[in-house]
């Protein structure tokens, strides 16, 4: 049965990593992410996924994570630090928006305030569904509406902003470090196991990049990550993407899934065309690197954006995990004061 249960999955891995690349000899932005999560989500609701996905994407998260920690510099650590009030900032505005978007999709999907709270929140989905189990809200509802609004701002970003090459130019430094590299990953992995247990926000990507922010601080230049590693994190990531995308949990909460869209939809229009532009009246950032980092969507699957499209990875897991640090923070008080 375990055996039987790990071949599905590896054939779902790789149906995905076979629709990568025929999707990558089109050229579109984001091919690798948008083609294995087409084949996974195939895959999913023809074949059937037995395995724990879950793995697969801690997996790419962790690669994910190393591969920003290899670009990062003393430089640009002083320039997240700097960007910190914004950064802020734009993760008061996306809760609010959140707060106030929870009222139509409430009345849209048919359902209670805490489950319309949980499910607009921009927030991690597995935080948000796990609150809204021991809460008594929906969570089927909660992992619908945060899944649709991933795909959504996954699939309309890149072509909404294209790709800027010249975001995150850097030089390569001769010096810089396989070992270092390989501490990133194995390091990441050791302290990911302990502080999820501990119930760290994003420990798989958040852990590596901790590694390198260590190592740089102590002169270490960390050699970048293979590109093929960075693919096949992409591959990865899009794949349990696409797994969550099963057809029986949208037929079981359809108005959820409308709801999803519409009110998603206007939460990702307003931080991407109605916050960005402002920001970039006070920060000097690419706009591609600012979309992704104030765009509500899930980190692990920002961040690999970012790679995917040249910008500006520190940055983008910079905000984005800022807004996921004070969203989980404020999510259990903000939900006894809205319910």
């Amino acid at each position: 049965m375990i055996l039987g249960t790990n071949l599905t999955l590896a054939g779902g891995i790789a149906t995905s990593a076979g629709v990568g690349w025929l999707l990558s000899l089109t050229g579109i932005p984001l091919a690798w992410i948008l083609g294995a999560m087409l084949g996974s989500a195939v895959y999913a609701n023809t074949v059937g996924l037995g395995g724990k996905t879950k793995y697969a994407r801690r997996l790419g998260q962790l690669l994910i994570g190393a591969a920003t920690a290899a670009i990062l510099t003393p430089d640009i650590l002083g320039e997240l630090w700097s960007f910190l009030p914004a950064m802020i900032v734009a993760a008061f505005v996306a809760n609010a928006l959140g707060v106030l978007l929870a009222f139509p999709l409430q009345k849209i999907a048919g359902v209670d305030r805490k489950t319309a709270l949980l499910s607009t929140l921009p927030a991690g989905m597995s935080e948000m569904a796990s609150l809204a189990r021991e809460t008594g809200a929906q969570a089927d509802v909660v992992m619908v509406v945060h899944t649709l609004r991933v795909v959504m701002i996954v699939v309309l970003v890149p072509f909404l902003f294209g790709i800027d090459r010249g975001a995150v130019a850097a030089e390569v430094d001769p010096q810089a470090s396989l070992a270092a590299l390989a501490t990133c990953v194995a390091g990441g992995l050791l302290l990911s196991i302990v502080t999820a247990r501990l119930g760290v926000l994003n420990p798989w990507v958040i852990m590596p990049m901790a590694v390198g922010i260590a190592l740089v601080s102590m002169n270490v230049s960390i050699a970048t990550m293979p590109w093929w590693l960075i693919v096949g994190a992409q591959v990865l990531i899009g794949f349990s993407l696409g797994a969550r995308l099963k057809r029986e949990d949208f037929a079981r909460v359809p108005r959820a899934a409308i709801a999803a869209i519409i009110c998603s939809g206007g939460l990702i229009l307003i931080m991407v065309f109605g916050f960005v532009p402002i920001l970039l009246l006070f920060i000097d950032v690419a706009p591609v690197s600012l979309a992704l980092g104030v765009a509500p969507g899930g980190l692990g699957e920002m961040i690999a954006s970012a790679k995917a499209l040249d910008a500006a990875a520190a940055i983008v897991a910079g905000f984005q995990f800022t807004r996921s640090f004070l969203t989980n923070i404020i999510a259990p008080p903000l939900l006894v004061r809205f319910a």
